[in-house]
This record gives structure tokens, C-alpha cells and sequence, in this order.
């Protein structure tokens, strides 16, 4: 007997090569990146729990390094959010990033990005 299946949701996958596996494309956003959802990231980056984060703490006396940071960039633009890792890294604080996040989703919904 045949069980008919149907097949799995997931986000498109990126195509791969002969040296390297290929992984799955992450979901673009519909919505900017939220203070909590920052938190949320930066944490797991530096291995600090969200709640210990202020928003203006200085990043890299809590661990970011800039792997870290590149890593988050990363991450995020393959969400589709636009950022920029020199805004970033110049003012190191969950406050200020997020503040360059929203101007840059801004930008990026007028379309002057």
C-alpha cells in the first residue's frame, strides 16, 4: 500500500556547489527587526541572555567582536533587512542599531535604498 505524501514547506535553497553543501535560504522579512528581536540576536551572538542586555550597553565590552557583528549582518540581510556593518560597528549599542535598522528599512520601503 502507497501512502501518498506531500511535500515539505521550507524556504528555498540556495544552489550548490561541489565544495560546499548547500543550505537553505532564510525567509525574507515583511517587517522591520524588532528591539526584542535585536536582543534576542545579539545575545545569542555573544552568549549573553537578552534580558542582561541594555539597550545602551556597549556591545563590544560584552563580548561582540567583529565576527560576531559580521555574522549578524549576515544573517540579516539574507532576511532582506538592509544594513550597514561600518553603522553598526561605529556606534555599538542595541539603541543605535536599531535606530540605523529602522532608517534603513524606511529607506528601503520608499525605495531610496
Amino acid at each position: 500500500m502507497t501512502v501518498p505524501t506531500t511535500p515539505a514547506l521550507s524556504a528555498p535553497s540556495a544552489p550548490s556547489s561541489p565544495t560546499s553543501p548547500a543550505r537553505p535560504r532564510a525567509l525574507r522579512r515583511t517587517t522591520p527587526l524588532s528591539l526584542d528581536e535585536l536582543r534576542r540576536d545579539v545575545g545569542q551572538a555573544i552568549g549573553v541572555p537578552p534580558e542582561e542586555i541594555d539597550g545602551d550597553a556597549h556591545l563590544v565590552h560584552l563580548g561582540l567582536g567583529s565576527l560576531e557583528a559580521m555574522l549578524l549582518v549576515t544573517r540579516w540581510r539574507r532576511q532582506g533587512i538592509p544594513v550597514d556593518f561600518a553603522a553598526l560597528t561605529g556606534a555599538p549599542t542595541l539603541d543605535a542599531w536599531h535606530r540605523h535598522l529602522g532608517e534603513a528599512w524606511a529607506l528601503r520601503e520608499t525605495g531610496a535604498a
